[in-house]
C-alpha cells in the first residue's frame, strides 16, 4: 500500500536517533519527542510529555531563564541558534548545538515551536552501547600544536576553543578575520588556523587563509562551515581540494580532523 509523503516524513522524522526534533506549546512544554530526543536525553516520551523546556537546562542556566530566553530569541528573530549546556536524564550535562524555531498555525499566529539539538559530544553514542566510544575515550592527538581558532558566532567559538584545550592544544580565538590577523601579526607561531568560511566583513575565511599564509608561511588551515562545502566552491567561498570540517561536528570529529590535518599521513 501507497505511503504519503506526510507519513514518509513523520516516520523519518520520529525514527531519527542522531537528532533530538522536539515540538513545544506556546508555553514551551513538550508535545512531541522523537527517537533522538529519547537517545540523546535519556526520557521517554510519556516521562517527558507536558514538561517544560527548562527541565533540559542545568539549575544555573534556569537561574539565569535561559530556556525562556531562548524562546524569547526565537520569537523575535525567527531562529534561536546556540551551544547549550543541557541536562540529561541521568543529572550528566550534555553540550549540544540547539536550534529553535517559532511554529505557525494556518492563520499565522503562534502554534509552539519546534527545536532540532545534536548532541557535539556524543554522550548519545556513549550511553547506547553501539560501541563508538565517547570524546574523552577517543585516542588521544599529538601535543603542544597552538592553533588559532576564528568564528563569528561567539558561542561556537568559545566551545572550539574549551574543546581544542581539553584536547592539549595551545589555542587562541578570534571572532573576525581582522581580529585574527592581528593575532598572526603579534605572534605568528602558530601551526594551524581552523576558521570558519562565512563571515561577516571583508575578511572571511578565504581571504583570511590566504593572508594568514603569507605572515605565517607554512601555516596549515582547515576550514569549517555549515553550508555544503560544494556550494561554497561554487560560490568562490572556498578552493577545492582544502581540508574542510562541516557544522555542527562533535568533538571527537574535531580531534581527529585536527590531527589529520596537522599530521598528514604519507
Amino acid at each position: 500500500m501507497a505511503v504519503n509523503e506526510r507519513e514518509l516524513l513523520t516516520r523519518f522524522v520520529d525514527d531519527l536517533t542522531d537528532h533530538a526534533i522536539v515540538m513545544f506549546d506556546v508555553n514551551g512544554r513538550v508535545l512531541s519527542w522523537n527517537a533522538g530526543a529519547r537517545e540523546i536525553f535519556g526520557y521517554t516520551s510519556e516521562e517527558i510529555a507536558g514538561r517544560p523546556f527548562s527541565d533540559l537546562h542545568t539549575p544555573s542556566d534556569n537561574l539565569f531563564g535561559k530556556a525562556d530566553a531562548a524562546l524569547r530569541d526565537a520569537l523575535q528573530w525567527g531562529r534561536h541558534d546556540a551551544t547549550s549546556r543541557l541536562v540529561h536524564k541521568d543529572g550528566s550535562s550534555i553540550q549540544a548545538r540547539i536550534i529553535v524555531r517559532p511554529l505557525s498555525d494556518s492563520g499565522q499566529g503562534l502554534a509552539g515551536f519546534g527545536m532540532l539539538a545534536y548532541d557535539l559530544d556524543d554522550h548519545g553514542a556513549g550511553r547506547s552501547g553501539r560501541g563508538e566510544p565517547a570524546a574523552d575515550e577517543a585516542a588521544k592527538p599529538e601535543r603542544g600544536a597552538k592553533i588559532l581558532v576564528v568564528d563569528d558566532n561567539s558561542g561556537v567559538l568559545e566551545e572550539a576553543v574549551e574543546q581544542l584545550t581539553s584536547m592539549g592544544y595551545e589555542v587562541v580565538g578570534a571572532s573576525s578575520g581582522a581580529e585574527a590577523l592581528a593575532a598572526l601579526e603579534r605572534d605568528g607561531d602558530f601551526d594551524l588556523l581552523f576558521t570558519d568560511v562565512v563571515m561577516p566583513g571583508e575578511i572571511a575565511g578565504r581571504a583570511l587563509a590566504n593572508k594568514a599564509m603569507e605572515i605565517c608561511p607554512g601555516l596549515k588551515v582547515l576550514f569549517a562551515s555549515g553550508y555544503f562545502e560544494g556550494a561554497l566552491v561554487s560560490k568562490g567561498e572556498l578552493e577545492t581540494d582544502v581540508q574542510f570540517l562541516s557544522k555542527p561536528y562533535r568533538m571527537r570529529e574535531l580531534g581527529q580532523k585536527i590531527e589529520e590535518v596537522l599530521n598528514p599521513t604519507p
